[in-house]
């Protein structure tokens, strides 16, 4: 697979983020995950074209896409729940 294109500016900050030593398009073009580092990460391994997007966006694997995204959906209903806007 391939890397998306980015500004170079947004690729400065999307690779900040990646707690790894590898980078974006390295992972993406070897098949690996910036987060986790499996290997072997091929377009099946996906659940739907929109995570296969996404890997090649983010460089996330199916697992760690679900685990941002699970994340940040709890955060969102946590903020919706709370009476503490004021």
């Amino acid at each position: 697979m391939k890397a998306t294109n980015k500004d170079p500016e947004l690729m400065a900050l999307i690779n900040s983020l990646i707690p790894k030593l590898i980078t974006r398009e390295y992972a993406i073009a070897e098949g690996m995950c910036v987060i986790c580092e499996a290997t072997d990460i091929e377009i099946h391994s996906f659940t739907d074209d929109v995570s296969v997007k996404e890997y090649q966006i983010s460089g996330m694997c199916q697992v760690c896409q679900d685990k941002v995204w699970d994340t940040i959906e709890e955060d969102s209903k946590d903020l919706d729940n709370s009476s503490d806007w004021s």
